[in-house]
């Protein structure tokens, strides 16, 4: 038994491996990184979300927006043109899952709710 044991932690010792790891990379690389880097702060400080919560006639737009404040009175609204209808959106999250939270309570009120992303005008 004791030759058992004492056979079975020496080999586990034996076969026990040590070494170092040294990694080459081009030095391309790191400035690509840099780029993506970049590229991504750029484009997180310059998109958001936003709910559209109707896309049409004037008329209908103004009912929608003046219902969507009353129901929620803390989502800021937008009333916009885009040829040739109007769009109703409300607010601005930079959290895609805060915003989907929003919409979430919003579909209940507006079903053709949906969530979009935007672009801020540079």
């Amino acid at each position: 038994m004791f030759f058992l044991i004492f056979s079975l932690l020496c080999s586990g010792y034996s076969l026990a491996q040590t070494s170092a790891l040294n990694i080459e990379q081009n030095a391309k690389l790191d400035s690509l990184l840099e780029l993506k880097i970049e590229w991504d702060r750029e484009n997180f400080e310059n998109s958001y979300y936003t709910i559209q919560i109707h896309y049409g006639s004037l008329q209908k737009a103004e009912d929608i927006q003046t219902r969507f404040e009353k129901i929620f009175p803390d989502i800021p609204t937008d009333l916009s043109f885009e040829t040739p209808n109007y769009k109703v959106q409300s607010g601005s999250y930079k959290n895609k899952l805060y915003a989907q939270k929003t919409l979430d309570s919003v579909k209940p009120y507006f079903p053709s709710a949906f969530l979009l992303k935007r672009k801020k005008a540079l």
